[in-house]
């Protein structure tokens, strides 16, 4: 009787264990660094975006202490370069070479001392295209990248400008509110504007199509994102995959060719050069911060953006288009090699641009923690709206580019002036977007003006006394 009762204890005790382990989360293994080759071939949606060329056995090491000129003679004869576990404390390393691989242990920790940390581009504008360059960790993890620098700095983790077939992955930034992006993509530059003059005939400058092209930028992350930049921004390049991107304040992944200044040669190249084409995100997320994906044309017209399951906790919006503030006749006067000549700009737009997946905003409890601009202050419900409804009376970000509030609307359309409009204007630089394909929710809070699940239009804007715009004001921009 006692050994019958000692079994059925013990086969109850098994059972329980068991049932215990089947509950606890799998963790993948780690990869072995003397086998791991990358993050292999990527495809999505029946397209590859980055092929993996680089395969060897013959990894050049690089350890903690390692001195930079040591790193640099290896990563210029190209190859694998292994970088093992520990703390790095570097300046910039140039990727100039061809089928290039750095992979980097997880437990892998980068103190930037410098503004750029992997500066992947040609030598020379004159040089070839580089291609198949990959930095990788050797996961599941991510390896840290420490920006070390001051608000409203200069700090670019990483720069990619003429590669093609490139990947980017498994990297997590600290920054600290620094005034650039931290993962940038942009075309070639040299210092010459984007207008040049040839035997006295204003061209349009050739280095500005120099642009990443097919390339994958995948399980990346950053905290401390600074209100006007992002963990990722595109300032040019074409066929290219974003997915499983996350950011903490700031944007998470920004779509903004230029920067709309007097001094942006990238918007006074042309219409073309340096667009932005057919490129795919997929999971992007933002936590406290302005939007998780941001669009801005500028003097670029870009085409076929595909966004898919795109959400924000606690964020001002998920995903904010804005129009370019050029109109008709917009000039700026440039000075280059003894020649001064003026520029026209004009606006730019988006065309074929998709939501699809889940596209949803969501708010816990009640702290202003979401980020808005001052244009962004008249899509306030007028409910939740601070004092008079000024921008002052809202409190400023950690940063002060931005002022605090809950969230504003999942979708804030300000490129779409009214619900009616069903394309895209070359004259006023406006574009819609499809979303047909997606579920637009907001979760723990509502706008009374917004529809399809969360949607807002330039005509849903309203002023301090809660009146509607008028026809002017809507397309005052």
């Amino acid at each position: 009787m006692h050994s019958l009762s000692f079994k059925r204890a013990w086969f109850a005790f098994i059972l329980a264990i068991t049932v215990l382990f089947a509950q606890l989360p799998s963790f993948a293994a780690a990869a072995d660094p003397a086998t791991f080759q990358g993050i292999g071939n990527v495809s999505y949606g029946g397209k590859t975006y980055f092929t993996n060329k680089v395969t060897t056995t013959n990894k050049k090491i690089v350890n903690p202490g390692d001195s930079l000129s040591s790193i640099q003679s290896k990563l210029d004869s190209g190859g694998v370069i292994q970088f093992s576990a520990g703390t790095y404390n570097l300046g910039t390393m140039k990727i100039t070479k061809s089928n290039t691989r750095v992979e980097v242990h997880e437990d892998a920790t980068f103190n930037m001392s410098s503004n750029i940390l992997f500066d992947i581009r040609p030598a020379t504008v004159s040089s070839p295209r580089i291609e198949n360059i990959e930095i990788a960790s050797i996961g599941p993890g991510r390896f840290l990248i420490k920006t070390n620098g001051n608000k409203g700095g200069d700090k670019r983790p990483v720069r990619l400008t003429n590669v093609k077939n490139f990947a980017v992955s498994g990297i997590q930034i600290q920054g600290n509110y620094e005034g650039q992006p931290f993962i940038v993509l942009v075309p070639y530059q040299d210092g010459s504007p984007g207008t040049i003059l040839v035997n006295g005939v204003k061209k349009y400058n050739p280095i500005f199509g120099l642009v990443p092209t097919f390339g994958v930028i995948q399980d990346v992350g950053a905290t401390g994102i600074h209100g006007g930049y992002a963990t990722v921004q595109m300032f040019g390049g074409d066929n290219v995959l974003m997915r499983n991107i996350d950011g903490e304040n700031g944007v998470t992944v920004r779509l903004e060719p230029g920067s709309g200044q007097d001094t942006d040669n990238t918007s006074m190249s042309g219409p073309d050069l340096g667009a932005l084409r057919d490129i795919t995100l997929v999971n992007v997320n933002n936590k406290n911060g302005f939007a998780a994906v941001y669009l801005k044309a500028h003097a670029k017209v870009n085409r076929n953006i595909t966004l898919t399951n795109i959400t924000a906790t606690n964020s001002g919006s998920t995903v904010h288009t804005d129009v370019s503030e050029f109109h008709r006749g917009d000039k700026v006067t440039v000075t280059y090699n003894g020649d001064t000549y003026d520029v026209e700009r004009k606006r730019g737009r988006f065309e074929n641009v998709k939501l699809k997946g889940n596209i949803k905003l969501t708010q816990t409890g009640t702290s202003k923690l979401a980020w808005f601009a001052i244009s962004d202050l008249l899509y306030i419900d007028y409910s939740k709206r601070n004092g008079d409804g000024d921008y002052a009376d809202y409190a400023p970000n950690i940063d002060n580019s931005k002022r605090l509030t809950t969230p504003i609307a999942p979708v804030l359309m300000l490129s779409h002036e009214y619900r009616s409009d069903t394309s895209f204007s070359i004259e006023r630089g406006t574009y819609t977007m499809d979303f047909s394909g997606a579920t637009i929710q907001s979760v723990g809070f509502s706008h009374s003006l917004a529809t399809n699940g969360g949607v807002l239009y330039r005509e849903d804007a309203r002023t301090k006394l809660n009146k509607p715009l008028t026809d002017a004001q809507i397309k005052d921009y």
